[in-house]
């Protein structure tokens, strides 16, 4: 039985531009030449990485684009970033 008792849940999340920061990295890209071939804005790339600013819809299509990952991830990293931060603000 999956009660909330038995069910592990971290109260702590990341921020997908962590994680993005991250594959950028090991793609062996600079943030410039990711900058470059997504059309990102600077400032937004800053701010995703950040935290300040989330993964949209548009950015995670520019990302698959550049990258090769799925929109999908991106999806699930931000949601389960904003429901980690709604629940953290409730809670406070």
């Amino acid at each position: 039985m999956n009660t909330s008792a038995n069910r592990w849940t971290p109260h702590w999340a990341i921020h997908p531009g962590q994680h993005l920061l991250e594959c950028i990295q090991s793609s062996g890209l600079s943030l410039e030449a990711f900058v470059r071939r997504t059309a990102i804005p600077t400032a937004t790339l800053d701010a995703i990485i950040a935290g300040r600013h989330p993964i949209t819809y548009e950015i995670a299509l520019r990302i698959e684009r550049s990258l090769g990952i799925m929109p999908d991830l991106w999806f699930v990293l931000q949601s389960k970033w904003e429901r980690h931060q709604s629940t953290f603000q409730v809670s406070a």
